[in-house]
């Protein structure tokens, strides 16, 4: 079995990209004919956005393929759509990994005990139907929310050790008011910096041949100072940097927090676009897929011009 992060530094290798692609669909923001041609023969709602996020989701994976180290659903994008939405939403994550495309899935959850245990159940362990195993979202990796406390997390992290995934703990996030909790300080350090030591000490839970852990860490890069020192915190863990292109972070604010592995190489981080691989017009699918294949081969280039600075 080979562990998460030894995974992701395969498809590093392979596709030469630190990107990992964000799918967060939402109707009204697609080009026009995603919905227009899915409406066509459509019975009802239901199968209106069962075709329209189907179609846009086929494109996209065929577009990312071999140009990001792996790919990001948000779940919640699917879930306002409601079953249909969770139908492609469990296609998408299933033909990603057919496509050895690693999948993180973006739905940071976190609670207590059994329901923590259900919630790790569902995206990177297994349920049990009928003493079969049974998968409704299986991904390789989970963003997690720690703040209801560390003991939350053993069920994730069990799950991890036992199937070979991984973990993405918010520690500091891109968004504007991320400090008004995430800055408090607490017996000479913040919240963000206790949330740091934990994983630094469970570090050798997840990790792989390549010196890299699963135990990975979210830190935005609208914060490239405090990347900077949470790296010196967390040598080995893997770092989900959102806040590249739409939010407002540049390449070089992005590859801040990435770590250096024992070649003297950088890595060990993925750096997030979501909304910025649609941006632009596309009148067809083709003209999608060309779209986001563009959009990602620049910002790729923008990542390893930064990376090479």
């Amino acid at each position: 079995m080979t562990p998460f992060a030894d995974k992701l530094c395969r498809s590093i290798d392979k596709t030469g990209s630190y990107l990992v692609a964000g799918c967060d669909p939402v109707l009204e923001a697609l080009p026009p004919f995603v919905v227009e041609e899915s409406a066509r023969g459509a019975q009802g709602d239901s199968e209106l956005i069962e075709r329209s996020l189907g179609l846009f989701c086929e494109t996209f994976l065929s577009a990312v393929a071999g140009r990001v180290a792996a790919i990001k659903p948000n779940i919640a994008f699917f879930e306002q759509y409601g079953l249909p939405g969770l139908t492609v939403f469990s296609r998408l994550c299933r033909s990603a990994r057919e496509r050895d495309i690693p999948v993180i899935i973006d739905a940071k959850r976190g609670d207590i005990g059994s329901t923590a245990a259900a919630y790790s159940a569902t995206f990177l362990g297994r349920a049990m139907v009928g003493g079969r195993s049974f998968h409704a979202f299986e991904g390789d990796a989970l963003t997690v929310n720690p703040y209801l406390g560390f003991d939350t997390l053993e069920p994730f992290m069990k799950d991890c050790e036992q199937y070979g995934k991984g973990i993405f703990v918010l520690v500091q996030t891109s968004n504007p008011g991320a400090r008004d909790l995430q800055g408090l300080v607490s017996g000479g350090a913040s919240v963000s910096q206790h949330v740091a030591r934990w994983l630094s000490l469970n570090a050798t839970r997840l990790a792989g041949a390549s010196g890299w852990s699963g135990v990975g860490a979210v830190v935005g890069a609208s914060y490239p100072d405090e990347a900077k020192k949470l790296r010196e915190h967390l040598p080995s863990n893997f770092f989900l940097i959102p806040g590249f292109g739409a939010q407002g972070a540049d390449a070089k604010d992005s590859v801040a927090g990435f770590g250096v592995d024992s070649r003297g190489t950088k890595g060990g981080a993925l750096v997030n676009v979501s909304r910025g691989l649609v941006q632009g017009t596309a009148a067809n699918s083709e003209e999608l897929h060309t779209l986001i294949t563009t959009n990602a081969d620049r910002y790729n280039a923008q990542l390893r011009q930064a990376i090479a600075a």
